[in-house]
């Protein structure tokens, strides 16, 4: 297992793969909530019809396939975050606040998502389940000191999960929720 870092290069390399018990302990419970959070996502992705996805969504101004580019983009997010961690640099602040809603955020979150809007669902989902494999070796990489650094827009690296978890959710809800959508899921 080979953990990279925004340009490519290793940051932490280990044959064989890291076992399962390396894993900080603490890191486990938020860690399947979050994975758990995407799986959900990913499942919609073969649930609902393809032309379900073009539909807008509880998101203002979003459809659903948007939602999902968005979320596909917001992966960077968390893994700048975790690698500056793992290189030994802590990110300090985090310019804009995700969790705050603000223009600024919402121009962020616009020229983030736009790389992925004209992609199909499948292609997001996969890009979904990718960027969940990097996060779970990340904080697979995570030691117990750095489990507890601050980590830009979070606390600590179990608070940032339960941000990632959050997220997620939160979205997901944006789409089974759309306008004239039942809840099936």
């Amino acid at each position: 297992m080979c953990v990279q870092g925004m340009d490519e290069r290793p940051l932490l390399a280990t044959d064989p793969p890291l076992p399962a018990d390396d894993f900080v302990p603490a890191l486990w419970v938020p860690l399947t909530r979050a994975l758990r959070a995407r799986r959900r996502l990913i499942q919609m992705v073969e649930v609902l019809p393809t032309e379900q996805w073009l539909r807008e969504s509880a998101a203002p101004a979003w459809s659903r396939r948007d939602v999902l580019a968005h979320l596909t983009a917001s992966d960077r997010r968390y893994h700048d975050v975790l690698i500056a961690v793992l290189n030994g640099s802590p990110l300090e602040e985090w310019k804009p606040d995700p969790s705050v809603p603000s223009r600024e955020l919402d121009r962020a979150n616009v020229l983030n998502a736009e790389q992925f809007i004209g992609q199909s669902v499948e292609s997001l989902a996969e890009q979904l389940q990718v960027g969940a494999e990097k996060s779970t070796m990340y904080f697979a990489a995570l030691t117990e000191d750095q489990v507890l650094m601050r980590m830009g827009f979070a606390g600590n690296a179990l608070s940032l999960l339960e941000a990632w978890a959050s997220h997620d959710n939160e979205h997901a809800d944006d789409i089974i929720n759309g306008p004239k959508m039942m809840r099936t899921l």
